[in-house]
């Protein structure tokens, strides 16, 4: 394994189960979901290059690097979970190394990250334009106000916003080029015209309240998938593996072992 990704392994048998996390997080993230899933998966949770323990790659930080870099530790024909930004990296290593994804799992997470005149419901550029240029100024805060838009809408507010602000606190804080060139790939990257490309069983799963990845959006990606499903969660927000964390792992379990 390269000494370049660091992982978080739970569980030792059947299915394996990689799971990638979102924009200026850690593996840390997946805990909980990692011990629910361990019970039946060898599961991995990475940290991203520029998060947590894994160091900044060297050249460029782009999604085709990120995907190639993460695609050399997974293991043959196995199941991929990409929460928000870690879910278009997954559907780039799908893409460029389809051989490494048995089944794709994509939550909260959407071909284009920014709106434009046919994609109306996602964020707007200038939000993210705003993070990048308050990265610089100070980064802690910038990252609590992203926190603060994981939880907008979700049932129990306050108590997702602990539970986050918890679970990014865990670990080294992400390094601040990870970051801008993390925000680089949200503003930048358009995967629409090739998910007629991706064969691969796909499972899409987001939280009705989420006002960052909304349903909306995901609809208008199911047709353009020849093989995907989406379910929608109500009550949650744009991240649904915390607020309702069993019937988000009874949804992946069901999808992985369906015939």
């Amino acid at each position: 394994m390269p000494p370049d990704i660091n992982t978080h392994i739970s569980g030792s048998g059947g299915e394996p189960i990689t799971l990638l996390h979102g924009w200026g997080f850690n593996g840390a993230i997946w805990q909980q979901t990692a011990q629910a899933l361990a019970n039946n998966a060898r599961v991995t949770a990475i940290d991203l290059p520029g998060h947590g323990q894994s160091p900044m790659p060297t050249g460029d930080y782009t999604i085709e690097s990120l995907a190639d870099l993460i695609a050399d530790i997974l293991p043959q024909q196995g199941n991929v979970v990409g929460w928000s930004l870690g879910g278009m990296i997954a559907m780039q290593i799908a893409l460029r190394h389809p051989a490494k994804i048995k089944r794709l799992i994509l939550v909260g997470s959407v071909a284009r990250f920014v709106r434009d005149g046919e994609w109306r419901h996602a964020v707007s550029p200038e939000l993210l334009q705003d993070f990048s240029e308050s990265l610089n100024n100070d980064l802690q805060q910038t990252l609590q106000r992203f926190v603060a838009l994981q939880i907008m809408g979700s049932d129990e507010s306050r108590i997702m916003l602990r539970k986050l602000r918890k679970l990014m606190d865990s670990n080294a804080a992400p390094q601040a080029a990870a970051l801008q060139g993390g925000l680089k790939i949200l503003q930048d990257v358009d995967l629409r015209g090739q998910l007629p490309q991706l064969r691969q069983p796909t499972l899409m799963i987001f939280g009705k309240r989420d006002t960052l990845s909304r349903p909306q959006t995901a609809k208008q990606m199911l047709p353009l998938l020849p093989n995907a499903q989406l379910e929608i969660i109500d009550g949650a927000g744009h991240a649904p593996f915390l607020s309702h964390n069993e019937h988000f792992t009874n949804l992946i379990e069901q999808f992985i072992h369906e015939q």
